[in-house]
């Protein structure tokens, strides 16, 4: 695997990327153990082809594959191939890039899809078919059936799906998630997240502003990972209520409510997801031992506020993750070639995924529209 000299890889430390001209460290290595076993300490590299060459791909996925030593480039698969010659030349790979899937799969263990949404279901298909895990980047289909099937296909063949909601693999979401199941804050009274920019991300094809293509607006393509950590933490929700500017294409803005009565307690919790404004992209939790803040710029520590000291601030990390350096997508392909060498725990698995769907779906079919202030000024 070759690699353009001129593309120094990066790394993720408290949410922003740094460059790594250090190489590995023993700090890292470690912390790979621990995620992964001792299995993952073996030399051989998982042979990957990534199928679908846009912007999630050349910025995030591509990359991460890169810096890590368990993982062998083997193709770049776009069905338009000019953009797999282009990516293969930006980081200076001597790899197959062809437009047709079904001339890598024999020669590949394993696949990362990141195609527009609403082709995440025959692609898909098509790998597991010839008995190949894959990596599908959110949300794992358009659909709660064609996810279902997937998964049975998945099973019949005796492989798996992954699906890339990368927050999972944030050392502050793992640690809330453990406190929370130790019950260290009590019971959960309430809950509001947002994320939201004025803009952001731009996919080569623009499926995200077709909704046959993307399946949504800004619930399926930036909500659902809030909602994702929602269910990793707090479970299944028992009903919903769900309001966007949907004017017959795709929504912009949202909000909404979750409620819930598990093993967490009885509880709502609110939501506001926008391509419009910029948010705090953040959960503030209120338990009964105080609020706590996981914030997306912050991959390694949760902040809790205590009702008798609302202004002092406590920082909790994980003490094994001291000095070591986040890299969800990095993290998240390891994981995925881990499990391709030897079946373990998928931290977010095709089930998960349509878990995820489900959901989104059930809030479509019941949306009411969201009050805009400038209604009444137009109506004028």
């Amino acid at each position: 695997m070759l690699q353009n000299p001129n593309h120094a890889p990066s790394r993720r430390r408290g949410g922003r990327e740094q460059r790594d001209t250090d190489g590995e460290g023993m700090l890292r290595s470690r912390f790979h153990t621990w995620c992964y076993g001792e299995y993952m300490q073996s030399t051989d590299r998982v042979r990957l082809a990534f199928v679908g060459c846009g912007a999630i791909t050349r910025m995030e996925h591509l990359p991460a594959a890169l810096r890590s030593p368990r993982v062998e480039v083997a193709a770049l698969v776009d069905e338009r191939v000019e953009n797999a010659l282009a990516l293969a030349t930006t980081y200076g790979l001597d790899v197959r890039a062809t437009g047709n899937l079904s001339e890598v799969l024999d020669d590949v263990q394993g696949c990362v899809l990141a195609t527009p949404n609403d082709t995440h279901y025959s692609i898909a298909r098509q790998i597991l078919d010839r008995g190949k895990p894959v990596l599908i980047e959110k949300p794992i289909t358009t659909r709660y059936d064609h996810a279902l099937e997937l998964c049975e296909l998945a099973e019949s063949r005796r492989t798996f799906i992954s699906v890339g909601y990368r927050f999972r693999f944030f050392p502050s979401a793992r640690l809330l998630k453990r406190l929370l199941d130790e019950n260290y804050f009590g019971s959960v009274l309430s809950f509001h997240c947002e994320m939201g920019s004025a803009g952001g991300w731009a996919p080569v094809s623009g499926y995200n502003l077709d909704r046959a293509r993307s399946g949504g607006g800004v619930l399926v393509i930036n909500g659902t990972h809030f909602l994702d950590l929602a269910l990793f933490w707090f479970g299944d929700p028992v009903s919903h209520l769900y309001q966007d500017d949907d004017y017959g294409n795709v929504e912009a803005n949202c909000k909404g409510v979750w409620s819930f009565d598990g093993p967490r307690g009885r509880f709502d919790g609110s939501f506001f997801f926008s391509k419009t404004i910029k948010l705090s992209n953040r959960f503030l939790i209120e338990t009964e031992r105080g609020r706590i803040e996981w914030s997306a710029a912050d991959a390694e520590r949760i902040c809790v506020f205590e009702p008798q000291r609302p202004e002092v601030r406590i920082e909790l990390s994980g003490l094994h993750r001291s000095g070591a350096i986040v890299d969800s997508f990095r993290d998240q392909i390891e994981e995925f070639c881990a499990n391709a060498l030897r079946p373990g725990t998928v931290t977010s698995d095709g089930r998960n995924g349509a878990r995820s769907i489900r959901l989104i779906e059930d809030m479509y079919r019941g949306a009411t529209r969201l009050s805009e202030s400038w209604q009444p000024c137009l109506a004028r």
